[in-house]
């Protein structure tokens, strides 16, 4: 009997782990993956909404962004954000400034230029639902317990769109961004430069 429960407990451990690497989701991520990798560049507007339930927080902004591989232009909360794939260029227009900063790829972990091939590396995956509209609910759980999240939450709709994804914090923050237009776009390199010439009399501050 006591072979029996130790046998059981043994199959039910090695199930648990063998669904955090689900197929189905794997299937429903390389989907939505190689979707987006057929794509050079897009633009698309977004929603970000954090909230605390013990902190009392509930914030919510909305933004813009243009992606070409690992160059962005993202503009929120009053700021413009150059990404040439070299340097960071942050312009805060209230005040006709631009700080300039070495692009670390590893510094910003989550973000809609990266989303789309995250689970790729260092990832474990499971479908969690499958809604009656088609959209599947995929969740993300990071090897690492050294991350400073605990669990992302993607939602793909049937034609292998991400519409949204949710990002649970071990503070107690969630943070949903919402996806509410995509679509190539046409755009060169240097769209993804900041040109000082555009921006009379603009101050800059180099941390380069």
């Amino acid at each position: 009997m006591k072979k029996l429960l130790i046998a059981s407990i043994s199959l039910i451990v090695l199930l648990q782990a063998n669904a955090q690497y689900d197929p189905a989701a794997l299937a429903v991520l390389d989907a939505m993956s190689n979707k987006y990798k057929k794509v050079e560049a897009f633009k698309a507007s977004f929603s970000q909404k954090l909230t605390n339930e013990s902190a009392g927080l509930d914030e919510t902004i909305s933004g813009d962004i243009a992606v070409k591989g690992d160059m962005y232009v993202l503009e929120v909360a009053g700021q413009k954000i150059f990404n040439d794939g070299t340097d960071v260029y942050t312009y805060n227009a209230e005040v006709n400034e631009v700080t300039i900063s070495t692009y670390d790829p590893e510094e910003s972990e989550i973000t809609l230029s990266n989303v789309y091939d995250l689970y790729k590396n260092g990832f474990k995956y499971v479908l969690a639902e499958t809604q009656s509209n088609g959209d599947r609910l995929i969740e993300l759980d990071p090897e690492s317990r050294e991350k400073s999240y605990f669990k992302i939450r993607m939602t793909i709709n049937a034609k292998d769109e991400l519409k949204s994804f949710t990002v649970f914090e071990r503070t107690g923050n969630k943070y949903v961004y919402s996806i509410s237009s995509f679509a190539p776009a046409n755009l060169s390199d240097s769209y993804f430069k900041f040109d000082t010439s555009k921006y009379p009399n603009v101050e800059v501050i180099d941390f380069r």
